[in-house]
Order: structure tokens, then sequence, then C-alpha cells
């Protein structure tokens, strides 16, 4: 369980950071990093909310982060502690989930029904068998056949696509679509899949169906015009106005970039 923050007056956490910096005393550093949990712990939660790592786990991820953040601020520039140190608790979470955990939320119980149905058919092809139809294979699995497509649809959707992948546009030809790049340096893409699906969380309804429809769920733009009636050529231009959009939110570089170089 996370330790509760001790409360401390602005002016106190101003004064602590000004002598930390002059005498880099390590019991001091230790305090101010103890009134600053709420930054970790405020981090900690909303991430919990977006991935599949515990809260305990982000919280002591972030703590590495706000101790680096403590023993490089510099309180002479004259920026708030919290300006400095956010980018920092976030960087460790985020790279984290990046190298190390699938940061999109899903059922283990679905992924184990498609390992299990991969398995059966893969040994029904090795013995020269044909594959097993929808029903039966439901039926041999102990499920449902609407559970088992379910289980195929998250199995399509934790599916790490490149983003300038070729698709077929409204006019049936091949073409990049997509092509939302972080302009951050050496992006990863379970990094950049969260913060897109950040980005879409934001957008109106039919924009959220639209962009979802397309760039994750690989349907064609032909499908989704019948469906929000649209003409192909409206919904075409309509996606690349989305996409235009999303990059450039993306591609802002956050006042604290050059502080983390």
């Amino acid at each position: 369980m996370a330790p509760r923050p001790i409360r401390y007056s602005p002016s106190t956490l101003e004064a602590m950071h000004r002598d930390y910096a002059d005498s880099r005393c390590i019991r001091l550093r230790n305090r101010l990093v103890e009134a600053h949990l709420n930054l970790v712990r405020q981090q900690a939660q909303r991430q919990a909310q977006r991935c599949n790592l515990a809260f305990d786990d982000l919280f002591q991820i972030g703590c590495i982060g706000l101790v680096a953040a403590v023993q490089g601020f510099e309180p002479s520039k004259g920026h708030a502690f919290s300006t400095y140190a956010v980018p920092l608790i976030l960087g460790k979470m985020r790279h984290h989930l990046r190298d190390r955990h699938q940061p999109i939320r899903c059922s283990w119980r679905l992924r184990n029904l498609m390992a299990k149905q991969e398995q059966l058919q893969q040994q029904r092809q090795h013995q020269g068998l044909p594959p097993l139809t929808d029903p039966v294979l439901a039926l041999q699995l102990g499920c449902t056949e609407e559970r088992l497509e379910q289980a195929r649809r998250l199995h399509h959707a934790l599916q790490c696509t490149s983003l300038d992948a070729q698709s077929q546009d409204a006019d049936g030809q091949s073409s990049v679509s997509h092509e939302l790049v972080d302009a951050r340096p050496s992006p990863e893409q379970n990094l950049l899949l969260l913060e897109i699906d950040e980005k879409i969380s934001g957008l109106a309804p039919v924009d959220q169906r639209l962009v979802r429809g397309c760039w994750i769920d690989g349907r064609s733009q032909r499908e989704l015009a019948r469906e929000l009636q649209l003409t192909p050529c409206r919904l075409s231009r309509r996606l690349k106005r989305l996409q235009q959009q999303l990059q450039q939110q993306l591609s802002a570089a956050g006042p604290w970039q050059a502080q983390l170089q």
C-alpha cells in the first residue's frame, strides 16, 4: 500500500528544495520525496485505469521517477516542481509499460480460449483433417459461438499493425491512409497506440466510430460509409481531416521535452 504523503506548506517546500540544492543531503531528499508522493499517486491511478498493471506496481515505478526529479530539480530556474516532476514520473511508467507490459486491458479467459482454439485447429491440420466448424469448435471448447467470436475479435485487436501499412481507400486503391507518426525520437508502437487511444476518446462519437472502425478494427471505408450514411468521398475527406488533427496532437512537443533530453 502506498504511504500517505507528508503535508508541507508551499513556502516550506520551496525552502526545502533550495536547501537540498545547496546541501544535497540524502535525508532532506527523502523528506522531499515523501512530500511529493501525491504526484506519483495521481499518475499511477490514471495509468492503472488504462493498462493491466496494478496500481501498487505503477506507484513503485513512478517513485523512481520522483527520486530522479527531486535530485535534478533546480529551484533557481523558477519553475514549479510539479511541472518538472510529472513528465519524469509518467515517463518511467510508460517506459515500463512499453518494454514489459501490454497496455491494453483485456480478459485473460478470452485469450486462453483463443489459444486453445488455435492449438486444436493446428492439431487437426497436422493430422491432415479439415478444420472444425464454429459450432463443433465451440462444443469441444465448452463455450458458445458468441464467446468464440469475442475471443477472435480480441485476438485481432491485440495484433499491432504498422500505422503506415497499406489499406484500401474509398476508391478501392491501395494507399497509406493512417500515417499517425509521433514526432518524438524512437517511438514504440505500444506506447503510441496508448496515446492515440487517448486522443481518439476525445473526438465526437461519430468520428470515434469512424477512426476506430477504419484504423483499429480494419473495416473497409465502403462498409463504414454505408453504416454512417456517408458518401465514400465524404468519408475519405473526413478521415484525412481526422488524421491530420490527430497527427498534429501527437507531434506536439511538451514544454518538458528539453529537460528529458
